[in-house]
């Protein structure tokens, strides 16, 4: 007994002290890419630019704003996709490409996905006070670079992994699982390069997303403008069905 006693003691020695690398990761990945002044600041983002996937080129404008509103539009070859969440109801889309078009609620997991996308702070950076949890997880080398892990906990449920360049402090990719169409569990990474400055915090302009080490789409930003005007019906589902045609 005395000795699961010291066993237990000194597991929570060495979470505490996990608890605390991460957290210091966390306080310097806040420091570099602008500090918490600058960052607060920036509440909101307009972006465009273009997506690269299944061999066709897309273009993009994104509107997002803290502290989980988002609005995507994509349009290529004459259809355009309206895909939204305002932070309170469930995400809603918009295709053109759908007949008759409606402003429709998203998919369960569809929904699920977007609403953890439109996250305006990295999990480093809004911590706590947006549910989330991260414990230091060791390092490890990647691509001949030496990076650290922080699991992320949110909800109990959402578990992912983040790893942080151990020099730099950017945060270069994020580690998740999920369950495809087909029912199959898949590896989906999402790495971040390309980090610029906007309105002085460091954001990346490049982002690829790979399924089971496939790339699946590849994001670049072309222009950004920080804390547009925007209003709640930007992010808001209309309730006017869109006219059919005569």
């Amino acid at each position: 007994m005395r000795m699961w006693k010291y066993f237990c003691g000194w597991l929570l020695v060495v979470g505490l002290a996990w608890a605390d690398q991460a957290a210091d990761v966390a306080r310097i990945h806040v420091e570099v890419i602008g500090g918490k002044e600058r960052i607060d600041a920036l509440v909101g983002l307009r972006a465009s630019g273009h997506v690269l996937t299944g061999g066709k080129k897309v273009r993009f404008t994104m509107i997002a704003a803290r502290p989980n509103r988002l609005r995507l539009e994509t349009g290529a070859e004459g259809r355009s996709l309206v895909q939204a969440s305002d932070g309170v109801d469930v995400p809603w889309k918009f295709d053109t490409g759908v007949w008759p078009p409606r402003y429709e609620p998203m998919g369960v997991t569809e929904g699920r996905v977007f609403a953890s996308d439109a996250e305006f702070d990295d999990p480093l950076v809004a911590g706590a006070a947006r549910g989330f949890v991260c414990d230091y997880a060791g390092e490890l080398e990647v691509a001949g670079r030496k990076v650290v892990r922080i699991l992320v906990t949110r909800k109990l449920t959402d578990t992912f992994s983040l790893l942080v360049d151990a020099e730099t402090y950017f945060i270069v990719a994020r580690i998740e699982h999920r369950i495809s169409v087909s029912g199959r569990r898949v590896e989906i990474v999402t790495r971040y390069e390309d980090y610029r400055p906007v309105d002085g915090v460091l954001v990346p302009h490049k982002v690829a997303v790979l399924s089971d080490g496939k790339i699946m789409q590849h994001t670049v930003i072309e222009n950004v403008e920080a804390n547009p005007p925007v209003t709640a019906e930007t992010f808001v589902r209309p309730q006017t069905v869109p006219k059919q045609k005569p």
